[in-house]
């Protein structure tokens, strides 16, 4: 009878298991995919200026293309690349479709996880950085060919599927889903075929590694900014050295916007105890939030006027006002709706004509402001490629009003872009799409795909990477004390 019993819910759990993962790969129906592409094309009313990268003809029969498709049979992920390659056409980082983490996180339960944490340089170059895994892949090796085809041809199937507006910030997305870009590019993450070198080209199938496994890996090598950001307090400060002082935003999305005024308010404090003369703030890594976060910031480091956006219009349109009214349909009974974290001019985005916009430039706009512990001593920006919309916005306000020398990269999002998404889920197929909603325009904004560039250039090399150290942080520590040592030797020769 045990065995019985046995045999039956093995065959059971077998079952399920094959009906789970078939599920990723589930054909929808003509009608389904009908459906779900209107739904994909009205979002697109939504965006501020979609037809600027291409025109609305193309655009328009680029759509007629996939819908004559829809004929033949259409899996889930089909469905994606279709939809993914649609919305990326429009050249917005903040508009985009991109594979659910549940429905790759479904795919890792079943046939496991992909080990390799990767690096896409900011030239292609494609290292392995990390392993999770048991194989002997050493970390550090460069990655030569995928499945039997080169990187650069890998990186041309998947491209149409990433929405982006700097190239760098694209090998970014790449970094953080090349699991999801394997399943893009070849239907499968398993057995992997990697090409590598490290003193001689050589060959390996990688062995996908069980999901919790991989899961508990992944958690104990989690960084500041992960663990950070997993609270409702993604910002630290410390002492990192004599004079020395850091500030860590991982986000400018504050759960809690008078908890990260209090963190203001006590670090500055703390700086002053501390005697402070150089302070470095750090985005890296910020994905950004909403600008008007940062005010709370250059207040401490500025008693001059600022602003955190030089120019936002907000589009009108049918898409984003029911999605408003979805999400509290008692927002017509006001007029605004104001924060310390964001602005809505609600009289504006529900009784205005559809395609008109609203102006929310003058929400942006600073006056001096004295705190009690305002900060008097240098001040220092650390960008790279990771640092995108809310935090481009902030270090392009702080290189505008010359607050201090920005060390790094130039940031992933651009002095001119497009924000403010809103999210639809494809009720068919169970893809999400965002789009954006609004036109921004930074403080010293130039041309269009230009990001803050650094005053001194800084870019970690694969050893660096692979390291453990905080290479970057290690030369602005460097770098001040060296201009500190020249300002003394200046004021001597003075003297």
């Amino acid at each position: 009878m045990t065995f019985k019993r046995t045999t039956l819910l093995l065959i059971f759990l077998f079952l399920t298991i094959q009906s789970s993962f078939a599920q990723l790969f589930k054909e929808l129906s003509q009608h389904d995919l009908e459906i779900d592409f209107e739904v994909l094309l009205k979002s697109v009313e939504a965006h501020p200026d979609p037809y600027t990268h291409i025109s609305e003809e193309e655009f328009l029969k680029k759509a007629e293309e996939i819908k004559a498709t829809f004929d033949q049979p259409h899996t889930k992920l089909d469905f994606y690349r279709e939809a993914a390659s649609m919305i990326a056409l429009i050249k917005d980082g903040h508009s985009s479709v991109r594979l659910p983490e549940m429905w790759v996180n479904t795919a890792r339960k079943e046939v496991g996880a992909f080990p390799l944490k990767v690096h896409l340089t900011n030239d292609n170059q494609l290292y392995i950085i990390k392993n999770y895994g048991t194989q002997e892949i050493p970390e550090g090796a460069k990655i030569l060919a995928i499945n039997g085809i080169s990187v650069d041809s890998f990186l041309n199937r998947i491209d149409p599927y990433i929405s982006y507006e700097l190239t760098p910030f694209r090998n970014t997305l790449i970094d953080n889903s090349f699991e999801s870009f394997l399943y893009a590019a070849f239907d499968h993450s398993a057995d992997t075929e990697l090409e590598y070198f490290v003193e001689r080209p050589e060959k390996v199938s990688v062995k996908n590694m069980d999901y919790r496994e991989w899961k508990k890996a992944v958690k104990e090598n989690r960084k500041d900014r992960e663990l950070k950001l997993s609270t409702s307090e993604p910002y630290n400060y410390e002492k990192i050295a004599d004079g020395i002082g850091l500030i860590s935003i991982f986000a400018f999305r504050v759960p809690d916007y008078n908890s990260y005024q209090v963190f203001l308010a006590q670090t500055f404090s703390k700086i002053r105890r501390d005697e402070i003369h150089s302070l470095i703030i750090d985005i890296r890594g910020n994905y950004g939030g909403w600008p008007k976060v940062s005010s709370g910031l250059f207040h401490y480091i500025t008693e001059n006027h600022f602003k955190t956006m030089a120019q936002t219009s907000q589009k009108i349109s049918d898409t984003y006002r029911n999605k408003l009214l979805e999400l509290d349909p008692a927002l017509p009974n006001y007029y605004f709706l104001s924060g310390g974290r964001h602005y809505l001019d609600m009289n504006a985005l529900l009784r205005n004509p559809i395609g008109s916009f609203a102006d929310e430039t003058l929400v942006y706009n600073e006056s001096p402001q004295t705190e009690i512990e305002e900060f008097k001593g240098q001040t220092y920006l650390l960008t790279n490629r990771d640092s995108y919309s809310a935090a481009s916005c902030f270090a392009s306000t702080f290189q505008c009003y010359q607050m201090g020398l920005i060390i790094g990269e130039e940031t992933g999002g651009t002095k001119i872009f497009r924000a403010n998404p809103i999210y639809i889920e494809l009720n068919r197929s169970g893809l999400a799409v965002g789009m954006s909603t609004s036109k921004d325009y930074t403080t010293c904004y130039g041309d269009e795909f230009e990001g803050v560039q650094p005053h001194v250039q800084y870019t970690p090399t694969i050893l660096q990477l692979i390291s453990g150290r905080d290479t970057q942080l290690d030369y602005a520590v460097y770098l001040i004390r060296k201009l500190k040592r020249e300002a003394e030797k200046q004021a001597g020769q003075t003297n």
